[in-house]
Parts: C-alpha cells; sequence; structure tokens
C-alpha cells in the first residue's frame, strides 16, 4: 500500500510538471517527445535477453588470439584487423608471397617511392603481429558452408573464454553510446536494485550482493518495459509519449519489484526452533 499510494503521488507530481513545462516553454515538447523516444529505445536494448544477444553475438562472430592487441577490445583479432585496415586504407592485404597488395592509387594517395615503401613495411610488420598471435589452427578461411570438425570446435570453445572481457566490455561501450538517457535509466535501476539487496537479510554475503546488483538492475528494466507498454496501451490517444511519466510514476512499484524474490528468499531459509529445555539427544550421556 505505501508504494500505491507514492505512486500515486509521484504520477500527480509528473503530470504536474509536465504540462506546466509544456506551457512555459515551446521547446519542450519536442524534447520531451526525443526523450521518451530515447528512453523506450534503451529500455528495449537493456533487458536481460538483449544483452545475452548481444554478448553471445559479439563472442560468436569474433576472432580471438593469444595476443593482448587493445586495452578496450583484448585478445581481439577481429578488432585488431579492422583498425589496421582503418588506419592503412591503401592496402587490401597481403598476397600468397607475403608482399603487401596496394589499392589502385588515385592523386589523393600519391607519394615518394621511400614513403611508400616505409608505408608498407610499417603495414606489413603490424599484419604479421597480429597474425602471429592468432590461432590459425582453429579459425581457418575455409568455406562458411563446410562444418568445422569437433576438436576445431572445441578448440574456439577454449578461446571464448579469452574473449569474455571484451565482449564485457563491448556492452559497457554499447551502453555509453546510447547517450546519457541509458547512462540515467541503468543508473536509476541500479540504485533501486542495490537499495533493496542491501537492506535485505538474503544473500547474506556482501560480496554476493554486489554480484547481483548489475544483474538485478538489468531485470529490472523488464519491468520497466511493462509500465512503458501499459502507459502506451492505455493513454495512446491523449499523447505516446508516456514512457518516462511511467517510468518515473512507477518508481515505487520496480522497487517492490525488486524487492518481491529477496523476501521470498527470506521467507525460504531455515529458522532453528527456540529450545524448550528438554534434551533430544539420540545418544545418552555416560553415567
Amino acid at each position: 500500500m505505501l508504494e500505491l499510494r507514492l505512486t500515486a503521488v509521484f504520477l500527480v507530481a509528473g503530470l504536474v510538471a509536465v504540462f506546466a513545462a509544456d506551457r512555459l516553454s515551446p521547446r519542450f515538447g519536442p524534447a520531451w517527445m526525443r526523450l521518451n523516444y530515447q528512453l523506450t529505445n534503451t529500455a528495449l536494448e537493456q533487458h536481460p535477453t538483449a544483452l545475452l544477444d548481444a554478448f553471445a553475438t559479439r563472442l560468436s562472430h569474433t576472432q580471438y588470439g593469444w595476443g593482448f592487441f587493445s586495452v578496450t577490445e583484448p585478445f581481439n583479432v577481429t578488432a585488431a584487423r579492422e583498425r589496421l585496415h582503418a588506419d592503412f586504407p591503401d592496402f587490401a592485404g597481403v598476397d600468397k608471397n607475403g608482399q603487401p597488395v596496394h589499392v589502385r592509387s588515385s592523386s589523393l594517395h600519391r607519394s615518394e617511392a621511400s614513403a611508400r615503401d616505409a608505408r608498407a613495411a610499417a603495414y606489413l610488420a603490424r599484419h604479421r603481429a597480429i597474425e602471429l598471435r592468432r590461432f590459425d589452427r582453429l579459425y581457418t578461411d575455409d568455406s562458411p558452408f563446410e562444418v568445422p570438425p569437433a576438436s576445431v570446435r572445441l578448440g574456439r570453445l577454449v578461446t571464448k573464454i579469452l574473449g569474455l572481457p571484451d565482449a564485457a566490455l563491448h556492452l559497457f561501450r554499447r551502453t555509453l553510446a546510447a547517450g546519457t538517457v541509458s547512462f540515467l535509466l541503468f543508473s536509476g535501476m541500479f540504485a533501486l536494485s542495490a537499495v533493496a539487496l542491501f537492506t535485505s537479510a538474503r544473500p547474506a554475503r556482501r560480496w554476493l550482493k554486489a554480484l547481483l546488483c548489475p544483474f538485478l538492475a538489468s531485470a529490472l528494466a523488464w519491468v520497466a518495459i511493462l509500465f512503458m507498454s501499459i502507459s502506451a496501451a492505455l493513454f495512446s490517444g491523449l499523447t505516446p509519449n508516456t514512457s518516462a511519466l511511467a517510468v518515473f510514476a512507477g518508481a515505487p512499484l520496480i522497487y517492490l519489484a525488486a524487492k518481491i524474490p529477496l523476501r521470498f528468499l527470506q521467507e525460504l531459509q531455515l529458522r532453528p526452533k527456540p529450545w524448550d529445555g528438554v534434551e533430544r539427544r539420540k545418544t545418552p550421556r555416560p553415567v
């Protein structure tokens, strides 16, 4: 009942603030529409299924090696090749003899022979450094229609362990690339889940609560999407821009949704019965 009363208060306060800002500023309408669109798009990309799909896609479509290529993309051979191509767009690759293949020269890329040779040497050195730290026996350039043997697939699965930090950093960069709205949404869900976890008796370990906090915050995005869907279905005739107001008004109920599984865990714990003064040991005391 407390969360329902807070939701009503937040809803009235949000409606008053939105209508007042709309009357006072003519720029509020387009900004409010843009905010609701970004919030809806961000929520649809930050729930656990979307994050899991992005995580699995990053691992499955990426080749990993044993070399530490970059801090932001460690062990990522595919990203290292893309950066090499971006830094040297005038080279198409390496031929069978191990020599750089020049792209058709134009008036914009004409230079002296010594400069071209130095650039080709730099390209070849970076290309060899990448290929030497790549598992070439596992990631061969075979036909995409041919199924690799079981030993190769098992070896590729082991290399995905090296790609776990890269996939996690990829999700973090994806969240930051979505803009300020993505950061605010995840921060709000993270704060609600952190308060719910650290005020609960179960789980008992603080490190376990800290570990569960991001997962619970991501799961709360589903509840936010539910409130957005209900508000869009009820008030689509009035205005479609109800996502931000729905999340703001439903914050107490989202917090309640975070506490429900934790309260269930508290009820499941086995509590010892109080001692009634009678000793019930199976083996009697020695006389």
